[in-house]
């Protein structure tokens, strides 16, 4: 149903005119005609008997009428709900979130949030996974966005986003040079890393061990910008998010390896497990994240 359509319909009828209608609804006489013929296409019947001189609502059309004002005031009522809904939407709220996630992804989806409820007031505390479990488990933090597993008690975990892991290595690095690579040419290199507690560490971890991988060194550095950096002056290898390598402009730097799989994991939001101590506010930011991600609403 056409809401454009009754709109015109009602108007028209209001004033005894199409010529009037077109000029209330600044709409084009053909128009405002092709409206009511769309409706009376719809209901199949005859809503407007008209001609030069005469303007005369069907028995039907008056049915139609009134039906159309009731549809349209609800509309408008619904409107102003939602509005007021809006605009008593207040307070904080205190969201964790893990380095990779809150150094890349929260910005926009907390612009979108906030143009949509300008009321409250949001306070974002960036740590790795590890810590921002444990905060939100002891309810220092209203609910996380973090990367990896949640195992922590107390607390429930859906996936709102999938995230590619990739393989970074320096332009100058011997693996990027040579006839091909074997699994013994994989062994023994250097290898940066997040710090323990990490969802990027922990991913980094499980697959050197299913790989097989044995490196020579591992170098730690507590943010992923850094390591990062560290590949491109030729640090050493890594195992990154392929958001991270995106927005840091090291797209160039990744490379497939042979014996070693490529891995997604997910970004998941993180809440107390008692729905009880979920806030309202908590609850409308939850929802906002299930609209912007349709990874979210399957699961």
């Amino acid at each position: 149903m056409d809401m454009e359509a009754l709109k015109t319909y009602i108007t028209a009828i209001d004033e005894k005119s199409f010529t009037k209608a077109s000029e209330v609804l600044n709409l084009s006489q053909p128009t405002v005609s092709a409206h009511i013929k769309n409706l009376e296409r719809f209901f199949q019947t005859t809503l407007i008997d008209r001609s030069p001189k005469h303007f005369q609502v069907t028995p039907t059309g008056e049915f139609v009428y009134r039906r159309a004002r009731q549809v349209l005031g609800l509309l408008e009522k619904a409107h102003q709900e939602v509005k007021q809904y809006h605009e008593e939407v207040g307070g904080s709220i205190y969201i964790g979130a893990s380095y990779t996630v809150g150094e890349y992804i929260i910005p926009s989806l907390l612009k979108k949030f906030d143009e949509k409820y300008p009321a409250i007031d949001l306070q974002v505390r960036i740590a790795n996974s590890e810590r921002i479990n444990r905060e939100v488990q002891q309810h220092e933090l209203d609910l996380g966005l973090v990367e990896g597993k949640v195992t922590e008690q107390g607390l429930r975990s859906f996936p709102f986003m999938e995230d590619e892991m990739v393989i970074i290595v320096p332009r100058e690095h011997p693996l990027r040079h040579g006839d091909g690579i074997t699994f013994d040419r994989l062994q023994d290199h250097t290898w940066i890393t997040r710090e323990g507690g990490s969802g990027t560490r922990a991913m980094l971890d499980s697959m050197l061990v299913s790989s097989n991988i044995r490196p020579r060194k591992m170098i730690t550095i507590g943010s992923n910008h850094g390591v990062v950096q560290g590949v491109k002056e030729g640090l050493g290898i890594s195992f990154i998010s392929k958001t991270v390598v995106e927005h840091t402009d090291a797209e160039d730097l990744i490379m497939q390896l042979p014996y070693i799989r490529a891995t997604a994991r997910y970004f998941s939001i993180v809440t107390p497990i008692n729905e009880e101590e979920i806030t309202e506010n908590v609850r409308v930011f939850i929802e906002h994240v299930r609209g912007l991600y349709k990874l979210s609403q399957n699961h």
